[in-house]
């Protein structure tokens, strides 16, 4: 019988929290707690491969005693088994303390597959299920969408990034994290019992494990601030979005000769900053630039690395590239880690990405190091790399140090300002021996008439007031015209009206682009977390009272389908890649 543990975690709602100014404290109290959506939707899962299948599905949660309230709800779902894991001593742990508390579970309970939520809402690190597959020696793919059970415990997957899907071969015993496009989770009967007298607690004796949360952590939060909406929204016509739209899409298409130079110069340094470049040479030479705009003051080497073609990033600005040939995280996760043991970096930069989140958080529970995940910036003061990060969807900014050399942070596509050099940078190539533990059968890139969102200065959003066929292919066409593409609040997703690689907010992406057009969205909380980055938005509706106007700069009182015509009048596709 296949034996399936589910990692949970009982999350507040991070629409709720407040924030005391004068203290810097973060406000829970009476906030109403429920399990984080993820792994309600890896409980579901669970519970599904058991009805298919036959399984024991175990689910466990770490936390106070109130945190037995998800696993209650986990066993009226249909889970067999619950554990709770609390302890007073375990309490402030990070991310690697916390993976080190759970998989030590795994050891005691072997499972063939542990299922995991791609994140939690309320710190949004990714960060916990490849280190509890480092720590547990299993197999590791994370935002899964779909789970097939094959012959010889092998799994096939298919793993959802901001570019596409891509198919993947596992064997177990293995984590998976699933993403939001898995399933929906069921409801509950009626009637059906409180089950609370099946959950077994257990503490750090009975673990027996000697850890503790505060002391042992690799990360500290050195300061928390709210993030306020200053955003005061003008009433304005079609004629005058038009002419803003114009000139933040001009400035989003600037070419690379109008992109600042930076001068390199470590002639006379020992020391190393290491950036990491996958996915996207866009990121990769975000990354680069603010390596290099610290590297002017401190004169550090700055060095990058990752499995981007060297043709890819001509300009970045760095010293030299090195060229891993490989396409598995696995292989790049171990020789980004041989790297950083061979050249010793100041810091570590990678994107926050779903692989850049994965290959860092391996590395982190390879090398012991700390590691932050989505930051908005970073900053280098007195020897220390200081990162900032959102949490509770966004509303606030954590201020993390870490207590380990070479600091590490993933970093937000579209935050970081770009540099480049008149110099070329050397390249050097490692071809890893070692094989993948996952094999890729393919990979199928987003259509040709979506762009990664990440990727895009200008984005139109679609909301439910503009979710037919014909505004969709409209914005499409303004969007592409102008050098963007378009998202969907979670509704219009959920009806398949765009992928959801598209879909921002809460559950979806974080966007940060120099333009935002929400058309016919209502503006939702869960909607709205989603673009507190964004540099300018510009919100359509013919609802006067609708509240995406608080959020915006900009004001278009108008119904969408107008808007958009009005629009496609003025920028127009000149080919056909738009369906």
């Amino acid at each position: 019988m296949i034996r399936i543990l589910v990692f949970a975690k009982q999350v507040p709602d991070v629409n709720k929290i407040s924030f005391d100014s004068a203290t810097g404290r973060i406000i829970r109290d009476n906030v109403p707690l429920s399990i984080n959506s993820f792994d309600k939707k890896a409980v579901e899962e669970g519970i599904r491969i058991k009805e298919k299948l036959g399984a024991e599905v175990t689910v466990a949660t770490m936390g106070p005693p109130q945190a037995s309230e998800i696993l209650n709800e986990s066993l009226r779902m249909g889970a067999d088994r619950a554990f709770l894991i609390t302890d007073k001593q375990f309490g402030g742990a990070d991310t690697w303390v916390t993976s080190k508390i759970l998989s030590r579970l795994v050891e005691m309970e072997k499972p063939n597959l542990v299922l995991c939520g791609k994140y939690s809402l309320d710190g949004e690190t990714s960060q916990v299920p490849p280190e509890i597959a480092y720590f547990s020696e299993y197999s590791l793919v994370t935002s899964v969408s779909s789970i097939t059970f094959q012959k010889d415990q092998k799994l096939t997957v298919e793993q959802e990034s901001e570019l596409g899907n891509t198919i993947i071969s596992i064997t177990m015993p293995a984590v998976i994290s699933v993403s939001e496009k898995i399933n929906k989770a069921r409801k509950i009967p009626e009637g059906t019992p409180d089950m609370h007298e099946k959950i077994i607690s257990l503490d750090a004796k009975a673990m027996g494990i000697d850890i503790n949360g505060q002391n042992d952590s690799l990360t500290i939060v050195a300061g928390t601030e709210k993030l306020e909406n200053k955003r005061k929204t003008k009433i304005i016509s079609v004629e005058e979005a038009i002419k803003i739209i114009e000139e933040l899409s001009k400035e989003g298409k600037k070419s690379a000769d109008d992109i600042p130079i930076v001068n390199l110069d470590s002639s006379h340094s020992t020391k190393i900053v290491l950036g990491i470049a996958i996915d996207s040479s866009d990121i990769s030479g975000e990354i680069a630039s603010e390596l290099a705009n610290i590297s002017t003051v401190q004169g550090f080497e700055v060095v990058m690395a990752g499995n981007i073609s060297p043709d890819k990033l001509k300009g970045i600005p760095c010293h030299r590239y090195i060229n891993i040939k490989s396409e598995s995280n696995d292989i790049l996760s171990l020789e980004i880690s041989k790297l950083i043991s061979e050249i010793k970096p100041e810091f570590v930069i990678l994107p926050s990405t779903v692989n850049g989140r994965e290959i860092s958080a391996t590395i982190a529970a390879e090398l012991g190091l700390g590691l932050t995940a989505d930051c908005i910036n970073i900053k280098y003061e007195e020897g220390k790399l200081v990162q900032f990060k959102p949490a509770f969807g966004g509303g606030i900014i954590a201020k993390i140090v870490s207590k380990t050399k070479p600091e590490m942070a993933t970093v937000r596509s579209g935050i970081l300002k770009r540099t480049r050099s008149d110099i070329p940078f050397t390249v050097s190539v490692i071809d890893p021996l070692v094989e993948s533990r996952v094999e890729i059968h393919g990979f199928t890139p987003l259509d040709a008439e979506f762009r990664s969102l990440s990727c895009s200065n200008v984005i139109f959003g679609i909301g439910m007031g503009a979710r037919t066929q014909e505004s969709i292919k409209k914005a499409k066409n303004i969007s592409y015209s102008l050098g963007g593409t378009v998202a969907g609040t979670r509704p219009v997703v959920d009806m398949k009206l765009l992928p959801r690689q598209q879909q921002v907010g809460l559950t979806g992406a974080s966007i940060s682009p120099l333009l935002y057009v929400a058309v016919g969205i209502s503006g939702n909380d869960n909607h709205i977390v989603g673009l507190r980055y964004a540099k300018t938005i510009i919100a359509v509706n013919k609802d006067e009272s609708a509240p995406i106007f608080s959020y915006s700069d900009y004001s278009v009182i108008m119904d969408s389908e107008s808007f958009l015509s009005t629009l496609s009048d003025k920028f127009v596709l000149t080919d056909d890649r738009i369906k």
